[in-house]
């Protein structure tokens, strides 16, 4: 990321990607949507070292495996997030596949 612009770009996509996964579905039971902000500001952190959508996947588990359970974010566990979290970071122009 370049500029402030595309930090702000990339954080919208890694929120809106989040949230809708929202893996304890806490957002969905009525938690406030800022509910998982620390995980978000850590992946975007990653995006320089995402290529591809395994990368997406393994950089979603390493960080919510960090702030919760590590058996429940595997990179495979992660992989539906992550091939979106891709796909949205490329069609922004944020991440070059590899």
């Amino acid at each position: 990321m370049r500029t402030r612009e595309d930090y702000d770009s990339a954080l919208l996509i890694v929120a809106s990607v989040v949230r809708s996964w929202d893996p304890y579905s806490l957002i969905g039971s009525g938690a406030p949507p800022d509910e998982f902000d620390a995980e978000i500001a850590k992946v975007v952190g990653c995006i320089p070292r995402i290529s591809d959508e395994a990368s997406a996947a393994a950089a979603l588990s390493s960080v919510f495996s960090a702030s919760f359970e590590s058996g429940r974010f595997s990179p495979a566990q992660c992989a539906a997030p992550g091939q979106e979290l891709f796909a949205r970071l490329s069609s922004a122009g944020l991440v070059q596949a590899a």
